[in-house]
C-alpha cells in the first residue's frame, strides 16, 4: 500500500458506512443466532398449542342472497325511480361491506333486540356479568358476521358465527330480512326525496312558463304584429320582386347600350339594324315589321293567281313598297327613339332600386323582430316542455309508490347452524410461520445493534484501510511455548497460511527492503495483537530472517508466556532503566532466527520509559543487529504507550477482533495512530468465526487451508 498523507487518513478514519446492502449479513446474523429463531419457531408451536385447548365449540349459520340480473317492470316508462340493477363488481362489494359494518350491525341490534336476549350473549358476556346495551350487542355482533361473493355467480353469503346454533340461525335470517328492509326504506325516502324535489320543480317552471308567455303576448302588443312569420314571407315575397324587375331593366339597359353602338356605327343597314334587339323591339318599328310581313304574304299569295301587271298585284306592291318607306323613315330616327328608351330605363331603375332599399329595410326590423319573438318562443317551448316532463315523473313516482320489487331477494334462508372447529395444521402452521419470522427478525435486529467489526468489508469501511489477513481462529487462551504458534505446529492449517499472506501483504509495500520495524497495536484490550505479532515473527524467521520479538507492552506483557510459558525476566524495562544492554536482555527462542527481548520487571511509569531516547536508540541498535524487529504494544485506546512508539516503527498494523471490537473504537484508534505521525499499513482481522459457510462469509472468498489438501501437498504431507 503506498503512504498517505495525514489529512488522507484521517478523512478515511471516519468511517462513513457503505450504501449498499449485503443480504449475506442477514443470512449470517440469522444463522449466528440460530437459536433465536428456534426458541420462537418453538414457542410459536406452543402458543397454537394453547390457542386450540382455549377455543370454543361455536357454530356457524348461512343465509344466501340472489342478485337479480333484470328486473319486471309493470310499467315500462318509468325510469330512475327504482332500485337500479346491481351489476358492478363495486356495488357488489358494497354490499358485501355493509352487512360487515357497525350501523347495519346497530339496526340489526335494534330490531332484533339483541341487548335483551340472552340466547345472544357469549360465555364471556355472562362471565363479564353487566347489562348490555343496543351499542354493545352491535359491536359484539360485527365480528360475528361475515360476508363474501362468489365469484361468477349472482349470490351472496351472508354467514353469522356464534356458540348457540339457534341463535347463530336466528341471527343469519335476522341480517337477510333487514337488508331488504333497508334497502325498502331506503328506495321509499328516495322516492320521497325525489317526489318533493319534482312538486317544487314543477312550481317553479309553472311560474317561469307563464312569465314566458306574458312576455311573447307583450311583445306583440308592443310591435302590433299578430303575424310575424306571415310579415316576414310578405315582405320576402315583394324583395324578391323588385330585385327580378330591377335585375330585367338592368339587362335591357345594357342591352340598348350595346345596340345604340351598332347603329351609330352604320345608320344606313337596314338589315342590320332590324336584327338589334332593340330596334326590333321598338313599338313602332315592330308595327311597321309585322305590316310588311303580313304585305309580302299577301303578294306572294296574289302572285300565284295574277301577272305582276295585274291591278291587285300592283295595288298590294304599292302597299308594301309605301311601308317599306315608312320603315326607313323610323329607322332614320332609331337613334333617338333608342335614347328615348334608354332614359326611361334609368329613370325605371332608380325608382326601383328606392323602392328596393326601402324593402330591404323593412324586411330587416320585420327579421329583427322575428328573432327577438322566436326567442321569447322558444324559451316558452323549453319551459312548457320541462314542465310536461317533470308533470309526468310526478305522475310516475305516484303510481310507483307501492311497488315492491326489489333488485335483491332472499334465495336461501338459514335453516340451521353447522358445528366449526379451528384447523389444528393451519393453527399450527401459522404459529410456527409467525414465530419464526418473529426469530428471524428479532436476529436480524439484534445483529443491527451489534456495531462490531465481523467482516473485512466492515473493517475496511470503518477504517479506510485494506485488511491484509483475517485470522479463523476459535476462542480460549494459547497453551503456551513456541511449538505451540500455529506457524511453527501446523504449517499448512488456515492460520499459519493467514500469516504467510500478511507477511506477503507487507512485503508488497513501497520500499519494501528499507522497513524493518513491524508494530503491532489493537484499539482495546483482548484483540489478539500478541498473538499475531509472536506468529508474524515466526513466519519471518522461516523466510530465513533473523527476527528480534519485542514486547513493549510493560503494563499487561504477554509475549514471555506465550513464548516460553512462563514471565521471564530480565527485559525491556531493565534496558530502558539502564541496568542491561540489548544483548545481555535478549532471550533466545527455541525457534531458529527468532529471539525475544520480554518486557522485564514491572516498571512504576511505563509511558515515560518508552518516551525516552533510549528506546529510540534502542530500536536503531535493534535494527542494526537484526534483520526484522517485530514489537507488541498496548492497546491504543486504553494507554498512550503505542501511541509512543508507532511514529518510530516502519510499520503499523492494528489488530481488529471480529465480532468484537466496536467500528467507533477502531476508527479512534485510526485517528490517533494518523494524529501521531504513523502511518498504518492495513488491518489483521482477528477471531473470525470459523465454519465453512461463514468462512466464505468473513473472508469475502479468501478462504484458506482447503487448497491442497487432498494430493502431493494435502494434509498427510510432512512439513
Amino acid at each position: 500500500m503506498k503512504d498517505q498523507d495525514l489529512t488522507a487518513l484521517l478523512a478515511q478514519a471516519s468511517g462513513a458506512p457503505s450504501e449498499s446492502t449485503d443480504w449475506r449479513e442477514f443470512y449470517h446474523a440469522v444463522r449466528q443466532r440460530l437459536w433465536i429463531p428456534l426458541l420462537c419457531l418453538v414457542l410459536g408451536a406452543i402458543g397454537a398449542a394453547i390457542y386450540l385447548t382455549r377455543q370454543e365449540t361455536v357454530f356457524r349459520a348461512r343465509a344466501v342472497l340472489f342478485l337479480e340480473q333484470e328486473q319486471d317492470r309493470i310499467l315500462k316508462n318509468v325510469q330512475g325511480v327504482r332500485e337500479e340493477q346491481v351489476r358492478s363488481l363495486d356495488m357488489i362489494n358494497t354490499i358485501v361491506d355493509l352487512l360487515g359494518s357497525y350501523p347495519f350491525a346497530l339496526r340489526v341490534a335494534e330490531r332484533m333486540k339483541l341487548a335483551d336476549d340472552p340466547q345472544f350473549r357469549t360465555p364471556r358476556m355472562v362471565e363479564e356479568a353487566r347489562r348490555l346495551t343496543t351499542a354493545d350487542a352491535a359491536a359484539a355482533l360485527v365480528p360475528m358476521i361475515s360476508s363474501s361473493y362468489r365469484k361468477n355467480t349472482r349470490l351472496i353469503d351472508v354467514m353469522v358465527t356464534h356458540p348457540n346454533g339457534v341463535t347463530a340461525t336466528a341471527l343469519a335470517n335476522g341480517i337477510a330480512d333487514e337488508y331488504l328492509r333497508y334497502l325498502f326504506e331506503k328506495r321509499t325516502e328516495t322516492n320521497r326525496a325525489a317526489n318533493q324535489f319534482l312538486i317544487e320543480e314543477a312550481e317553479r317552471l309553472r311560474k317561469k312558463l307563464q312569465f314566458s308567455e306574458e312576455a311573447m303576448q307583450s311583445f306583440r302588443e308592443r310591435e302590433r304584429a299578430a303575424s310575424l312569420e306571415t310579415m316576414q314571407q310578405t315582405a320576402q315575397e315583394r324583395t324578391a320582386e323588385l330585385t327580378a324587375k330591377l335585375g330585367a331593366l338592368g339587362q335591357k339597359s345594357y342591352q340598348l347600350d350595346i345596340d345604340m353602338k351598332v347603329v351609330r356605327a352604320d345608320p344606313t343597314n337596314v338589315d342590320e339594324l332590324l336584327r338589334l334587339p332593340s330596334v326590333a323591339a321598338e313599338v313602332k318599328i315592330a308595327r311597321l315589321s309585322e305590316a310588311i310581313a303580313e304585305q309580302e304574304r299577301r303578294l306572294l299569295i296574289v302572285s300565284q293567281r295574277y301577272r305582276a301587271r295585274h291591278p291587285d298585284f300592283i295595288a298590294l306592291r304599292t302597299q308594301l313598297d309605301s311601308l317599306i318607306a315608312d320603315r326607313k323613315l323610323g329607322l332614320r330616327n332609331v337613334i333617338s327613339l333608342l335614347e328615348n328608351e334608354q332614359s326611361h330605363n334609368q329613370s325605371q331603375t332608380g325608382d326601383l332600386r328606392k323602392s328596393l332599399e326601402e324593402q330591404e329595410a323593412q324586411l330587416l326590423n320585420i327579421t329583427r323582430k322575428t328573432v327577438e319573438f322566436n326567442g321569447l318562443k322558444r324559451e316558452s317551448e323549453a319551459d312548457r316542455l320541462m314542465l310536461d316532463t317533470v308533470m309526468s315523473r310526478v305522475k310516475e313516482i305516484d303510481l310507483t309508490k307501492g311497488l315492491t320489487d326489489s333488485p335483491i331477494r332472499i334465495h336461501e334462508t338459514a335453516m340451521g347452524a353447522a358445528p366449526i372447529a379451528a384447523n389444528p395444521v393451519k393453527v399450527y402452521a401459522t404459529g410456527i410461520i409467525l414465530g419464526l419470522l418473529a426469530g428471524i427478525g428479532l436476529a436480524i435486529g439484534i445483529n443491527a445493534l451489534d456495531a462490531s467489526v465481523k467482516t473485512i468489508e466492515q473493517a475496511e469501511q470503518a477504517t479506510g484501510l485494506p485488511v491484509l489477513t483475517a485470522v479463523s481462529r476459535k476462542k480460549g487462551r494459547f497453551a503456551g511455548g513456541v511449538h505451540g504458534l500455529d506457524v511453527f505446529s501446523n504449517r499448512s492449517g488456515p492460520i499459519a497460511e493467514s500469516f504467510r499472506s500478511l507477511r506477503a501483504s507487507l512485503s508488497m509495500l513501497a520500499d519494501a527492503d528499507a522497513r524493518h520495524t513491524f508494530l503491532f497495536t489493537s484499539a482495546v484490550p483482548s484483540e489478539g495483537k500478541t498473538f499475531t505479532s509472536a506468529n508474524f515473527a515466526a513466519s519471518l524467521c522461516q523466510q530465513g530472517y533473523r527476527t528480534l520479538l519485542i514486547d513493549a507492552d510493560l503494563r499487561k506483557p504477554a509475549v514471555s508466556p506465550l513464548i516460553f510459558g512462563e514471565h521471564r525476566k530480565p527485559g525491556l524495562s531493565d534496558v530502558l532503566a539502564g541496568r542491561l544492554s540489548l544483548s545481555d536482555a535478549v532471550i533466545p527462542a527455541e525457534l531458529e532466527n527468532l529471539s525475544v527481548l520480554t518486557a522485564g520487571g514491572r516498571s512504576p511509569d511505563p509511558a515515560e520509559l518508552l518516551a525516552t531516547q533510549r528506546m529510540r536508540d534502542l530500536l536503531t541498535e535493534a535494527t542494526q543487529r537484526y534483520d526484522r524487529v517485530v514489537i507488541d504494544t498496548a492497546p491504543t485506546l486504553a494507554v498512550s504507550d503505542a501511541l509512543l512508539i508507532a511514529p518510530e516503527a516502519d510499520v503499523v498494523c492494528l489488530v481488529i477482533r471480529s465480532c468484537s471490537t466496536a467500528r467507533k473504537s477502531v476508527a479512534r484508534a485510526v485517528k490517533s495512530l494518523a494524529e501521531v505521525g504513523a502511518r498504518p499499513a492495513g488491518i489483521v482481522l482477528n477471531f473470525v468465526p470459523s465454519g465453512s459457510t461463514q468462512d466464505a462469509y468473513y473472508y469475502s472468498g479468501k478462504t484458506y487451508g482447503s487448497y491442497g489438501a487432498k494430493g502431493v501437498y494435502g494434509a498427510g504431507a510432512k512439513h
